[in-house]
């Protein structure tokens, strides 16, 4: 038998994992909670298993449901293991870069490298 999983679909269970609610996991995919709720109800049709045991607050997955959210999480790490391949690939940088530093050393100190890591990155200014 072959699986058609969606990875939105494994976001919504580990969403519900982590958050122990529909609604706010909802809220945290940017998805309306009947969205949501429709598409792990698909997903436990298409597995023929309960992912989550909805009689308890808050909500908790069945056996295995906590099995397949593991894996689930699993595969949703290896596919950002792929972003960062393919960030690499581009060579380019991304992120925050915050640096702390105490006020009285700052104006010395931050002038002597910003200027170059400015350059080396093509910062929007």
């Amino acid at each position: 038998m072959m699986l058609n999983i969606s990875l939105t679909q494994m976001e919504y269970i580990v969403a519900v994992d982590t958050h122990r609610h529909f609604v706010t996991a909802a809220e945290h995919c940017f998805v309306t909670q009947p969205t949501l709720s429709m598409q792990i109800k698909k997903l436990e049709d298409q597995l023929g298993v309960t992912i989550f045991d909805r009689t308890k607050q808050p909500i908790i997955p069945t056996d295995a449901g906590a099995k397949i959210i593991k894996q689930a999480r699993i595969i949703l790490n290896e596919v950002e293991r792929i972003n960062d391949i393919l960030q690499e690939y581009r060579d380019t940088v991304a992120g925050e870069l915050k640096i702390g530093i105490i006020p009285t050393l700052a104006p010395y100190l931050v002038p002597r490298f910003i200027g170059n890591f400015y350059k080396a990155f093509q910062m929007l200014s």
